[in-house]
């Protein structure tokens, strides 16, 4: 009796049908995808925010002082149509909102302390151009406010000094430098024989994991004096950060990536540190918050 090769199950052959059409597909899908980014990549970089946080690096104090006076930009009329798109973006409002929020914080320990007959001594830690602190410029000028201003872009330290020049502020000061260079925050101060009463951190810690986050924290803590404070600010909801990855980056080159972190994991670590008069302001739209906490 002839034997014949056994016939291949319809329903295996259609899985194998199947599978092939799948893995075409995603290879389809990855195309369009990275098309769409690319075209995304080339639109953002013809408006001014689009073309710093895409080529000059996403964290630059100048985009930050770009969001602030929020005046549409480009290199022509579609380029400023897409500017005043990103402009008016939740995350920019949110991030205007945070501006205020810091300095009505920084208002607040400044007339106290006047109050009690101490100079307020403000570190400001990556600061950028420092809009905030510049924007208090009738409590600097009354000689009881001296800030220092540290960041290591350059472009951020120059525009801060020369805005801080044509507006007059003489005991406002930027530095250039790295954090992480600067060994212990006390070391810094030693140098610079000023120790700072207040120390600020808008849009820093947002950059670092958990690990380097308590560090740092500890740090800022032993730092500052009894009844010193800490303001900064953090992200609670990012809603864009496939966009960011794929088609943002920082000044270092690398992609920009933030962490995101709910009140209750502030308060948990703020207190663990050993601050106390812990103080969170949420923004309406519940992307970023503004905190404040005192060692005791």
């Amino acid at each position: 009796m002839a034997t014949y090769p056994p016939r291949l199950s319809i329903p295996w052959t259609r899985r194998i049908h199947r599978n092939r059409t799948q893995i075409t597909m995603r290879r389809v899908f990855a195309r369009l995808e990275g098309l769409y980014y690319k075209l995304m990549k080339s639109l953002l970089k013809t408006s001014k925010l689009g073309y710093g946080l895409v080529v000059s690096g996403a964290e630059s104090g100048t985009n930050f002082e770009h969001i602030y006076d929020a005046k549409p930009q480009g290199s022509h009329i579609v380029g400023r149509i897409v500017d005043r798109a990103l402009l008016n973006l939740p995350s920019a409002q949110a991030t205007r909102a945070r501006k205020e929020q810091i300095r009505k914080f920084l208002w607040n320990e400044i007339h106290n302390n006047r109050l009690l007959g101490k100079k307020t001594r403000v570190l400001d830690l990556a600061a950028g151009t420092s809009r905030y602190l510049r924007e208090l410029s009738e409590e600097h000028k009354k000689g009881d406010v001296e800030s220092v201003c540290i960041d290591r872009d350059v472009a951020s330290v120059k525009l801060g000094s020369i805005r801080c020049k044509a507006e007059g502020l003489t005991n406002l000061r930027f530095v250039r430098a790295d954090i992480f260079e600067l060994n212990r925050l006390r070391n810094f101060s030693n140098r610079l024989k000023w120790r700072a009463n207040v120390v600020v951190a808008a849009g820093l810690l947002m950059y670092f994991n958990d690990r380097t986050v308590e560090t740092m924290l500890k740090e800022i803590y032993e730092y500052l004096p009894e009844h010193g404070v800490l303001i900064f600010s953090s992200l609670e909801r990012l809603e864009i950060r496939k966009l960011m990855r794929k088609t943002m980056s920082v000044s270092a080159g690398g992609a920009w990536v933030l962490y995101d972190r709910t009140p209750e994991y502030w308060r948990d670590v703020l207190f663990t540190a050993g601050f106390r008069e812990i103080v969170i302001m949420r923004d309406r739209w519940q992307l970023q918050n503004v905190c404040s906490a005192r060692k005791p």
